[in-house]
């Protein structure tokens, strides 16, 4: 998947979360951070952790260098692409 794409997916998420249920898809896509959408950054992490939940059955830990990524929608994107491609990785090793 490409950047587009998993901003897509990221704008998705957030539609399907209590804490950020009232974004616009629009906004999202238009966002270049984080803090333009009112996503602080106890939530990113929070956000993270449900996706991680949903989405990878709790097998992924978060990585301390995401933390850098975790300010700009193409950061959080690109940390997207590494959660969802951890257990293709684990699973073809």
């Amino acid at each position: 998947m490409s950047t587009d794409e998993y901003r897509k997916k990221f704008a998705e998420y957030l539609r399907t979360q209590p804490m950020t249920e009232g974004l616009a898809y629009e906004d999202v896509i238009k966002a270049k951070t984080r803090d333009e959408l009112g996503i602080g950054s106890l939530n990113i992490i929070l956000l993270l952790l449900n996706y991680i939940k949903e989405h990878k059955n709790d097998s992924v830990q978060l990585k301390p260098e995401w933390v850098s990524l975790l300010n700009d929608i193409d950061g959080i994107a690109s940390v997207l692409r590494e959660i969802d491609e951890t257990g293709l990785a684990q699973a073809s090793a």
